[in-house]
């Protein structure tokens, strides 16, 4: 196996890893404060591993999780520009980023069991 076929195989696992923790991220953003969508996209693309996010992921996961009752949305009229929507975490969606802040730490705890580490 060669360095690029290692770097292919992290890539593709990355991702996946990306997508499994992208919902709790983004609970955990808006669980700091209401946010409308261009402020939750500057301030994930902080996030290691999210530098490159593009707005057009944001918007359809905001709305299955709006549907799903984690997250609140509102227009709100601003004093220049356009109306913004603004996403705030409801109490299911808090509730839901405690689960799965505990499901993380779990599988942390057993992967770290696994490799001999001391869990993070």
């Amino acid at each position: 196996m060669t360095d690029t076929d290692m770097d292919e195989i992290l890539e593709r696992w990355s991702s996946q890893a990306r997508k499994g923790y992208f919902e709790m991220l983004l609970l955990a953003r808006l669980q700091a404060g209401r946010a409308y969508g261009y402020q939750i996209v500057a301030s994930l693309k902080q996030a290691p591993g999210f530098e490159n996010l593009a707005e057009g992921t944001v918007y359809p996961v905001l709305t299955r999780m709006k549907k799903d009752g984690l997250v609140t949305a509102e227009w709100v009229a601003e004093e220049t520009g356009p109306p913004r929507k603004y996403y705030t975490v409801t109490e299911l969606g808090a509730r839901t980023l405690d689960a799965m802040t505990r499901i993380w730490r779990r599988m942390d705890d057993v992967l770290s069991a696994q490799t001999g580490q001391e869990p993070s």
